[in-house]
């Protein structure tokens, strides 16, 4: 039997261990928290750092890994793997690069598909700052960190800031800190995600998927790491045409092949593309170098290929066509009271009553003497599926209500979408 090693620990992991259980191969999962989700499917387990590959556990026996969060491809825990032999669903630090350095993200773009991008400066001084601020309008500035930032990171004018000084305050901050700061054009459309299995030279796509990152109803409050998503039946989504997803879908491969140019090394496992559809065209929001959390459960939930086929294929260079059930998902997160600010219900008792018809994949929680508790970030991820849209929301808000604690969630997730 095939014995894969799976790193990570958030509900994005928990997806692709059920995906894998599915596909009838042994998992040892390593995780720096105990998720009993992933628990539950893995043959061993082993709790240590995910940031530091002297932590892993012993490899011996492993066929492959996969990496599912964003920070251990950033110390490169990938290129350890490799270096002990092991082959790996996940990119190589450098080439990781993509999600965890935005203006690497934004050069390779320009090498391939410039007009992708939006204007932006990787300001390295304040003059420079200042300099793109009066270029674009203060009033059009988006804030981003270079590096890492959990979803937290990026403030826009308008949302985050009401005035010049509470804007360059911030970008000044992060100059100070990092020694780089990025300011972007604000981008006016509607956003789509486009997910993709990549093998170094090819692609294939994904179920397209939506997801809402602010921490409230009507888009509102500050951005999570997301409250909940939906994917149609159809694959699509209702704003997204098929001139739409080829021009997202040849900016992706093209964005692989710059990786290799620039970098000399391939580009293996999933690239995740957050795109915005404009009156100028297609740009790109921004790049992970992983799948999507919650949108990993969304597609993973669909798929009725191995996913070990999947993976498999990815390592040998050729990634074979995935299939996907037809059916529609919404997937709603279930977060503590006062997420995601500093009142945030800790440590705080969750139970799940009998009867829930959705898959339940489990985030940041733990257990203590057989009691689920809360820490301080998303706990449960709720999928549902349907034949429309209108279906899987139904079912998943009536299993919402059966989930007990110091709990909320956003109530308009998938609300209205076109079917």
């Amino acid at each position: 039997m095939t014995k894969v090693l799976l790193i990570g620990n958030g509900a994005r992991e928990h997806a692709i261990a059920a995906a894998l259980a599915r596909s009838d191969v042994e998992i040892l999962a390593h995780m720096d928290k105990m998720n009993p989700g992933i628990a539950s499917l893995a043959s061993e387990t082993s709790i240590n750092t995910l940031m530091d590959s002297r932590k892993l556990p012993d490899t011996t026996g492993i066929d492959y890994a996969v990496v599912g969060p964003e920070g251990p491809l950033s110390v490169g825990v990938v290129d350890y793997l490799i270096s002990k032999g092991i082959q790996c669903i996940g990119a190589v630090q450098e080439a990781a690069r993509i999600e965890t350095n935005k203006s690497f993200a934004r050069r390779i773009l320009d090498d391939v598909a410039k007009i992708a991008n939006p204007k932006y400066v990787a300001a390295r001084s304040v003059d420079a700052l200042k300099k793109f601020e009066d270029s674009v309008g203060v009033e059009n500035v988006v804030v981003k960190p270079d590096g890492l930032s959990g979803g937290k990171g990026v403030k826009i004018f308008g949302d985050h800031f009401d005035n010049r000084d509470d804007l360059e305050k911030y970008a000044i901050t992060l100059l100070s800190k990092h020694g780089i700061v990025i300011l972007e054009e604000k981008l006016i459309g509607t956003e789509f995600t486009v997910q993709a299995f990549v093998d170094g030279t090819s692609l294939e796509l994904m179920p397209l998927v939506r997801d809402y990152k602010r921490a409230y109803d009507d888009d509102k409050g500050p951005n999570t790491g997301s409250m909940g998503s939906y994917s149609k039946a159809n694959h699509m989504l209702g704003y997204v045409t098929d001139e739409d997803l080829t021009t997202a879908s040849d900016i992706m491969l093209k964005t692989v092949i710059g990786i290799k140019k620039r970098t000399k090394l391939d580009y293996k496992g999933i690239l995740y593309g957050q795109f915005m559809k404009t009156d100028k065209g297609i740009k790109v929001i921004e790049f992970n170098a992983r799948f999507g959390d919650p949108e990993a459960m969304n597609v993973l939930s669909l798929l009725t290929t191995s996913l070990d086929d999947v993976f498999q294929s990815i390592i040998d260079g050729q990634v074979i066509k995935p299939d996907f059930e037809k059916k529609a998902t919404v997937c709603l997160y279930i977060v503590p009271d006062g997420y995601p600010g500093p009142d945030v219900a800790q440590d705080s008792p969750i139970s799940l009553i009998p009867g829930i018809d959705s898959e339940v994949y489990y985030a940041s929680v733990y257990d203590q003497e057989g009691v689920m508790h809360t820490t301080g970030s998303r706990a449960l991820g709720l999928l549902a599926k349907g034949d429309t849209v209108e279906e899987a929301r139904s079912i998943v808000y009536k299993d919402a209500e059966r989930v007990n604690g110091k709990i909320r969630f956003r109530s308009d997730i998938a609300k209205g979408v076109e079917e």
